[in-house]
């Protein structure tokens, strides 16, 4: 193959494996909860092509299951407990000291990671119905009021329904984020490149 073909192709590919990168990923994530039933569902997509996707509820059907995984928490930290609080000190002591020595990069990585998230959207309604009237108009007021000021700003949307006729207290929300592949990676790799979170990843790991 001629080499200034071969060149072409790879610099070819770099472009195109940039604007995926670039154009990121796409989070929804939309919570549901009604009559004591939480339900959500999680998709996560590239160049509109879906590459995750999960959905569930969690509620009163599920509360046999809950216990019993309850349980095994609890056994968990019964035996963790077993060890003294100083043996527990001195294993986290030099991810401590990492953590601190790497302060001021992992400030900048964070930052570097918050830029490179594009809130495309957060919509949230309120279904609310106290038994006692007043209160539900006064939660439903202030709740108005803070949707008046947060509406303005664009992609945010948020809004209360109040009930009279019944006590309820449900919930509907979405929120569309779009992440910067591009960018978490060559920061990611400008952190990699310091010697204090190599030494950090060593003890974490």
């Amino acid at each position: 193959m001629n080499f200034n073909l071969f060149l072409i192709i790879i610099i070819a590919l770099i472009i195109l494996f940039s604007i995926i990168l670039c154009n990121g990923i796409r989070i929804l994530l939309t919570v549901e909860k009604e009559k004591g039933i939480a339900k959500y569902l999680l998709k996560v997509t590239m160049l509109k092509i879906p590459i995750f996707k999960r959905e569930g509820s969690k509620g009163r059907d599920s509360g046999s299951l809950e216990a019993e995984e309850d349980d095994e928490d609890w056994e968990d930290l019964e035996d963790e407990d077993e060890k003294g609080l100083m043996e527990k000190y001195e294993e986290i002591k030099p991810i401590l000291k990492g953590l601190k020595n790497s302060k001021e990069e992992l400030k900048n990585f964070l930052n570097s990671i918050l830029k490179a998230i594009d809130v495309k959207k957060i919509e949230g309604n309120l279904i609310l119905g106290l038994t006692d009237h007043t209160s539900t108009v006064k939660i439903a007021s202030w709740i108005w009021s803070i949707g008046a000021i947060v509406n303005s700003k664009n992609p945010l949307f948020l809004t209360v329904e109040p009930r009279f006729n019944e006590e309820i207290i449900d919930f509907e929300g979405k929120i569309e984020l779009k992440i910067n592949l591009l960018i978490i990676l060559i920061h990611g790799l400008i952190l990699l490149a310091n010697k204090n979170i190599r030494e950090l990843i060593k003890e974490i790991l």
